[in-house]
């Protein structure tokens, strides 16, 4: 795959995914019921923690083998739910989020970066392992 079909798909998932500021991460958060996805690797998160409530479902397992109930088993019957995914700096996560529309998943909407996330003090917490 060259440059220009990584930009392409790049394209096409921020397109489809809308990337929120911090200020519309932290409404949804609080007035919504959502399911937070960061997407980053293992050894990523134990550097720095997760945004507080998030779950891991790294961005090599959705890609290599993607099952509905990597995300099923966090929806709590709740069908409804809105699905909020981020990475280090949001271009995974805008990736993930276009395969969770195409695989039928409705509200998916794409938080952004780790790292903005903190800058703004947004809550963390330390991954449970």
């Amino acid at each position: 795959m060259d440059q220009t079909d990584i930009q392409k798909l790049l394209q096409e998932a921020n397109d489809h995914v809308p990337r929120l500021s911090f200020k519309e991460a932290n409404n949804i958060i609080s007035t919504m019921d959502t399911l937070i996805i960061d997407v980053r690797e293992t050894a990523e998160i134990k550097a720095t923690g997760l945004i507080k409530n998030a779950v891991n479902i790294p961005k090599s397992i959705i890609d290599t083998n993607f099952d509905h109930s990597l995300i099923k088993n966090h929806l709590n019957d709740n069908e409804d739910i809105t699905i909020l995914v981020y990475c280090a700096v949001g271009i995974r996560s805008a990736l993930v989020g276009h395969k969770l529309i195409k695989n039928g998943y409705k509200k998916v909407l794409n938080l952004g970066g780790f790292s903005e996330w903190a800058s703004y003090n947004g809550p963390t917490e330390p991954i449970n392992e």
